[in-house]
Order: structure tokens, then C-alpha cells, then sequence
């Protein structure tokens, strides 16, 4: 294991060959075009996924309701960050309803990052610190896009990320949790 981490960065990737095919939207680099007030949300797949996982399970129907709200945001005044890690992972999944339903979020998007070399080399310092390869790529594709947040419902990522905080600029944060903390202050704020 200890030889892998040495490698360089493109060999930790290898498997993702083709990721930058086939993705939705224009392709922009990462270029910052927040405007005031305007969220900046980088979903990861497990969470596209959740509105379609058990709902008989109460914290999965209570994160799929905040997932299914944040995109509602994303059509009116947040930005819904995509990356070619994301569609590379979602044509992964092996349930072509699940696959065809997560998809169709890619419409909501306006940002689109690619995943290039520096990204990769990125990703590779997230790796390092024990997160999984299409995780820390996220996180990098998060980064490089300027996201307000990543949010993911995989547990182990954001206790992982949570003791490295200082090496990344943005919050990882769970779907509900961060949905009620910004829907709070908005009601804070026209209180």
C-alpha cells in the first residue's frame, strides 16, 4: 500500500480513463462566478443518489428530503456544480433506473469541471490522508469549482476530512444538516 502512495499521480487514476467524456454542460474550467448570495453546491454521487435509496429508513428520508430541497434551490438562486468525476461514477451504476433518475440532475447545472492533472495531483493529497480515489477527486473538483460546499451522506468521508480541515477550502458537510443550518439563517435574516 505504502508503494502506491509514492506513485505519481496519474498512476493512482489509471482506471478512470475516458473520465472527461460525455459530460454535460460547457466544460467551464472552474472559473469563480459566485455573486452575492449565491450558493455554490457540489454534490458527490451518494448523495444525487439518496432520494433513491430505502425511504422507509428515517435519516435516508430525512436527507433525501433535503437533497430533493437543495436541488429545488439549485433551479431558483443556487448554482449546481457538476464534474466529470461525477458523471464517470454515475455511469457506473449498475441500476439503469437509478442511473437514468440520477442523470437528470446534470440539467441543473450551469458549471461543469473537468478533471485534469492538477486535480489529480490534488485528489492525491486527499488519498494520503486515507480517503478513497472518486472521493478525493470530488473533493479536489469541489475545490478547483470554488463550491460553497461539498455535501455527501457518506459518513466515513466527511469524519475523515474532518480531522484534515486545514488542508481543504471548502466544507464537506451532510445534506440536512447544512440545509437546515443555511435555511436557519435565512430565516434569521428576514426575522
Amino acid at each position: 500500500m505504502h508503494s502506491r502512495i509514492n506513485q505519481p499521480a496519474q498512476d493512482h487514476f489509471s482506471t478512470f480513463k475516458g473520465i472527461n467524456a460525455h459530460i454535460p454542460g460547457n466544460g467551464d474550467s472552474g472559473r469563480d462566478r459566485r455573486s452575492a448570495g449565491n450558493m455554490r453546491i457540489y454534490m458527490d454521487v451518494c448523495c444525487l443518489c439518496r432520494p433513491f435509496d430505502n425511504q422507509l429508513i428515517p435519516r435516508i428520508r430525512y436527507e433525501s428530503e433535503a437533497v430533493i430541497a437543495i436541488l429545488n434551490r439549485c433551479s431558483l438562486d443556487w448554482e449546481l456544480i457538476w464534474s466529470s468525476a461525477i458523471t464517470y461514477e454515475i455511469a457506473k451504476i449498475v441500476d439503469h433506473d437509478r442511473k437514468h433518475n440520477v442523470s437528470t440532475f446534470a440539467a441543473k447545472t450551469t458549471t461543469n469541471i473537468l478533471v485534469d492533472l492538477a486535480i489529480k495531483n490534488r485528489a492525491t493529497v486527499f488519498m494520503n490522508q486515507r480517503v478513497k480515489a472518486l472521493d478525493a477527486l470530488h473533493i479536489a473538483c469541489a475545490e478547483r469549482s470554488g463550491a460553497t460546499v461539498l455535501v455527501t451522506t457518506d459518513d466515513v468521508l466527511k469524519n475523515i476530512m474532518s480531522h484534515h480541515s486545514d488542508t481543504i477550502s471548502i466544507r464537506i458537510v451532510n445534506p440536512a444538516v447544512w440545509y437546515e443550518e443555511v435555511t436557519g439563517n435565512e430565516s434569521e435574516d428576514t426575522a
